[in-house]
């Protein structure tokens, strides 16, 4: 197996998963694999877009996620009892609350799909600094 090249860029991004997925669709995978050193995926991200048997195995970020297991993060610190408070939420679910955990502690800005206002609402009540994947992808740091 070829060892893939892997540099991080100077500024890292949390993303969650309708973000992720809407990136490929929209624009395509290679635009994801020429990021993939600013992009952070929590586990339960992953979980969500790679590895639940409800994704086919031929799924375009299945792939990605599998092949570039560097992206995938874990909980550090205390990022798991921020994850515990913020998913204990009405409205935000385990991916959108481990991105958004994982962005507050770690002080790092969210790609969060703009549709999802009741999510990117509430990462900004918690100062977490997002964007939509059309910012991310344009090289916006975040607002």
């Amino acid at each position: 197996m070829k060892k893939k090249d892997f540099t991080l860029e100077f500024w890292q991004y949390v993303i969650d998963s309708s973000s992720l997925i809407n990136i490929e669709r929209n624009v395509g995978i290679t635009v994801l694999e020429r990021r993939k050193g600013a992009i952070l995926l929590p586990e339960q991200v992953a979980n969500e877009v790679a590895f639940d048997p409800k994704v086919p195995k031929t799924d375009p970020v299945r792939k990605f996620v599998e092949s570039n297991p560097q992206v995938v993060t874990r909980f550090q610190d205390n990022e798991e009892e921020e994850y515990l408070r913020i998913v204990s939420q009405p409205g935000i679910g385990p991916g959108e609350s481990s991105a958004m955990a994982i962005a507050l502690k770690r002080k790092l800005p969210l790609i969060i799909d703009e549709k999802e206002t009741r999510a990117r609402g509430k990462a900004a009540n918690h100062g977490i600094t997002t964007l939509s994947g059309k910012e991310f992808l344009e090289g916006s740091y975040g607002s």
